[in-house]
This record gives C-alpha cells, structure tokens and sequence, in this order.
C-alpha cells in the first residue's frame, strides 16, 4: 500500500497479476491503515478453508487493497488437488454440509466467540499500565485476526445453499428471484435488529415512568444513554445488556477506523425508542398464501424440490450476518475501543492530534508510537484521515490489471462439481450485481431485491456520522451498508443502494423488514438530494424522484 498522502489519489496500480475488480459492497471508502493490514490474510486463509470444504475449483480470492479500496482476483485450485476437490464436491448437496458448519457455529463457535469478546470488555484500557496497554491492544489484534478468518471460513456454507436455490429457480422460471428470495423473511430476526437484550430493555422501561420520562427528554442522547445505564435495578442491567452487546460493534463498517453503535447515540436512542413504542417493524415469517402464490410459478415437476431448496435457505439464512455479528464485526469494534484509548494518551502528550488518528497507523507504527519510540507525525496521520474521508469507491477504478476474461465453460464438469460451481458463481454475481447507469432525471434504475412500493424522504447518508439524521420512515440513500448496520434498519422505511445484488447486504435486510429494496444504482447517492421526496418500487427496480 502507498505510504504518501499524495500518491493515494493519484496512481492505481494492480497489487499484482491477473484481472483485480474493486469491492464496492462491502467497502465504500477507504479503509483505513490498520485495517488495511490485517483484513486480506483473514479473507484469504478463511475462503481457501471453505473452499477445500465444499470442492471449488477456486482456491480462495486473493484480496488486496489500492490506496485504501478494496480489491479482489479469484485464485484457480491447484491442479494437484483437482481430485480431491471433485471428491469434496460429490458430498455437498446429498450430505447438506452446510447443516454441519451451521450445528458447529451454533454449538462452539458463536458462543465462544460471545465469550471471548466479552472477556476483552471487561478490560478496562484508561486503567492500564502503558506496557499493559501495548499487551492488551495485542490480544485485541490477534482476536481480530482470527475473527476475519473465521468469518470467512463460513461463507460457503452462508452462500451456497442460496445461490443453488436461485440458480435452479432462475432456470425454472422468468419471474423476479427477488420475489422468491423474499419467502425467506422471519428466518433472519438479527438482521431485522432483534435482540432479546433490547426486548428486555424496552419492556423495564415501559415499567418505570422515570425511564419513560428520561427517554422522551430533550437531553443529548449520549446523556439519555448514561442515565439509562446507571439507573439502579433491572433497568440498569437490561440497559448494560443491550449497549453490551450492540455498542461496540462497528455501525456500518468491516473497518476499524468508523465509528462504532456507541459513539452514535442519536440512533440507539432513536431504535430504543421505537421498541419501547412498539412500533419497530418485526421479522414476521411470510404468509403461506405467498409462498403458494410464488410456488404456482414453478413448473409442477419441479415443486418438490423447490420446496426442498427453500428449507435449506431458510435454515442458512441467519448466519450470512451471524457470522459478521458474532466475529469481525465485534472484534473491530472491541479493537476500535482499545486503540482510541491508547490514541487519547497520545492525544494528550501532543503526539497526534485525535485519538481516532491512530488507527490510521500500521500496526508497527502504533507500536512506535505507544513506546515512545518515533512513527508518524500527528500531521501525518492527519492527512490519511481526510483522505479517507474525502474519497469514495466511485472515484477509483473499477477494476485494475488484466482484462477480466470469461469464465471456463462448465459442459465438461461432472455433474455434482458442476452444481456447486454454478450455485457459487450464482451467488457471487448476485453480491453485487453491475448495473449500467441511467441517466434519467427522474427515475433511477438498479435492482429490486426487496418487492413492495414505498414513498418517503430520501436521507442521504454518507457514512456512519451520518446515522444520527435518521428519522423513522426515512428512504436510505446509501453507497452500501454491512451487517453491522442493522441495530438501526428498522427506523427505515425503504432502502436504495450505490453498490450491491441480490445478496447484498442491504437486499437481505430489506427482505427480512419486508420494506422495498433497490441495490446496485451505481450512482442514487448523487442523483438524489438529501430531503427529496422519493418512491421506491422494490419490485420494478426503480427509484422515482417525486419532489426536489
């Protein structure tokens, strides 16, 4: 990665050889230093994990980034584990091993991960020695490491039940897969924003006129938050539950340099009050008259196994954002909590100027820094910061290196190798789908991933210090959004996405509320004004400006 501030807007060279397409759904904007350094080896070990699993003839995606933005090139298997890759792939569709990942996940993984995030949290970083603060930031870096890792080592068994479904779907009939993708609505309750812990809390304070009182005061909402929190008895505790487990996860982010839930109060509060209210959308699941509805589009000889297919997405749907909740997505933030700790010392001495400005360090420069012993000026780390901050995925290029070439024909596979291939392909497309821009000045085109038509104002959002402006019925204007987003989802009244597909992140969430999605506009972000009037068709794919 380019170490001067003026040669990150300026050059874009491949990372290395072969065809390297940008990541725009997952990363909008720069990344920064750190997370820049640790993310790629995480991906890359954890795909090529899953990959020897399910018997792909790709070996993991190579994932590297240019002056902060995100790029990937898929790596073929070797040609010495071909055979062992067609033996994988014999078991994946008759043994259902994504039954197996899920049971593991369920049984050891996320609650291990639970425990070992909470442990990191019950440090106290303000009240550590300087050497006990290098060691604790250590142990947060390495929790971090290994939660991208396992993140990714569960993508396939995440995706590939999903992307069979729509692949044989697809070939059965021409009806939208968005339609069909959304029978999985209720199968998800956290990407819908539901957590026991914030049930809990808004039942205490239903119970206490005090708490009522607290939450509809004018107060800063931060205020509101650490009054919640400090109160004595139950509401205290349901209050320390909630903000425990969503505060210090990354809002909308996979990147430790954005903001976690808690330094957003404005739209905690905001969630909290409209549990309180009941008024919050729910993960209902879908009426059986829709799924036979949908069914009769299915030829008669193929509804067995449609209906087969559907079980399967249901079971797996949860664990697409699960497996970010539960693992990178909180590890960032615990790694985000220690670093603008130590950054705040820092700050303090005068050797840099925010404490946020030591994430955008290599990790051997906040070293360094901590002990005293050079890295970067606070000038420095200065600069990269308003890089970050005044650049966006649109501004880089869309792809770097070789022309991307078609991929191989599949005729040849056998049949099993071959399914599983065309289910992860399928699936991949869909993550974010290309769609050519319109020009239209009126409506704006993408793809409807969530059915349904919806007027509202359109809130521009920019990136998570944005959030506070989110106001209940709002329509999202976004450039992407991750799994980590979905604390304030239900304030929303429809989604419109820059970057994304069918499984996109924003697609999936759009589903499980049951609110009108379009994804992959490519540019709704500068054709609409923040406070427009907008309709929203998530059926159609469209997105029509109604007032200026």
């Amino acid at each position: 990665m380019n170490t001067t501030t003026s040669s990150y807007a300026s050059v874009f060279e491949a990372p290395g050889p072969g065809s390297w397409t940008v990541d725009a759904a997952h990363f909008p904007r720069p990344v920064s230093r750190f997370q820049a350094e640790i993310h790629p080896q995480g991906i890359t070990k954890g795909f090529l994990h899953c990959a020897r699993r399910y018997g792909l003839l790709i070996d993991t995606l190579d994932y590297r980034f240019v002056n902060g933005f995100a790029y990937s090139t898929v790596v073929p298997a070797p040609e010495a584990e071909i055979p062992a890759r067609f033996k994988a792939a014999e078991d994946v569709f008759p043994k259902k091993i994504w039954r197996e990942d899920l049971e593991r996940w369920d049984r050891d993984v996320k609650p291990a991960s639970i425990r070992t995030h909470k442990e990191l949290l019950a440090v106290d970083p303000l009240a550590l020695s300087e050497d006990e603060l290098i060691a604790y930031i250590e142990q947060c870096r390495d929790n971090l490491e290994r939660m991208i890792h396992q993140h990714h080592s569960f993508n396939l068994a995440a995706i590939l039940p999903v992307g069979d479904f729509m692949a044989h779907v697809g070939a059965w009939t021409n009806a939208p897969i968005g339609e069909f993708l959304a029978l999985t609505r209720g199968s998800a309750p956290e990407s819908a924003g539901t957590f026991p812990e914030l049930d809990r809390l808004a039942e205490e304070i239903r119970n206490s006129p005090d708490a009522r009182q607290t939450l509809a005061s004018g107060k800063a909402s931060a205020d509101i938050l650490a009054q919640l929190r400090s109160a004595s008895g139950p509401l205290g505790d349901a209050t320390r539950d909630y903000l425990g487990v969503v505060g210090d996860r990354l809002l909308n982010s996979l990147d430790t340099g954005e903001p976690s839930a808690i330094e957003v109060p404005d739209a905690l509060v905001a969630r909290i009050r409209m549990a309180v209210e009941q008024s919050a959308p729910q993960a209902e699941a879908v009426a059986e008259a829709d799924v036979s509805r949908l069914r009769e589009k299915i030829p008669t000889e193929h509804r067995a196994d449609f209906d087969d297919l559907l079980d399967e997405v249901r079971l797996v749907s949860r664990l697409r954002d699960e497996r970010g909740f539960y693992s990178d997505v909180w590890a960032g933030g615990v790694m985000r909590r220690a670093l603008l700790s130590a950054g705040a010392r820092l700050a303090a001495e005068g050797l840099i100027e925010e404490a946020a400005h030591l994430i955008e360090a290599s990790y051997e420069e906040i070293q360094a820094l901590l002990g005293r012993q050079g890295g970067p000026s606070g000038a420095e780390l200065a600069a990269r910061a308003s890089y970050r901050k005044g650049h966006r995925v649109d501004t880089a290029p869309a792809e770097l290196g070789d022309p991307a070439s078609p991929p191989p024909p599949m005729d040849g596979l056998p049949s099993h190798v071959r399914r599983v291939m065309t289910a992860l392909v399928t699936a991949i497309q869909s993550l974010g789908a290309d769609v050519q821009s319109h020009r239209d000045s009126a409506v704006i085109r993408g793809i409807g991933a969530s059915p349904g038509t919806y007027s509202g104002i359109a809130r521009v959002i920019d990136g998570p210090d944005d959030l506070g402006r989110l106001e209940r019925g709002d329509v999202l204007v976004t450039a992407a959004t991750t799994d980590s987003f979905n604390i304030v989802l239900p304030l929303l009244g429809a989604i419109v996405t820059n970057a994304g597909g069918l499984l996109s992140h924003a697609a999936i969430v759009g589903r499980e509320y049951g609110i009108p999605s379009v994804v992959g506009t490519r540019n709704a972000t500068a054709q609409i004004a923040d406070g427009t009037r907008v309709t929203v068709d998530g059926t159609r794919g469209e997105v029509r400006i109604d007032s200026p």
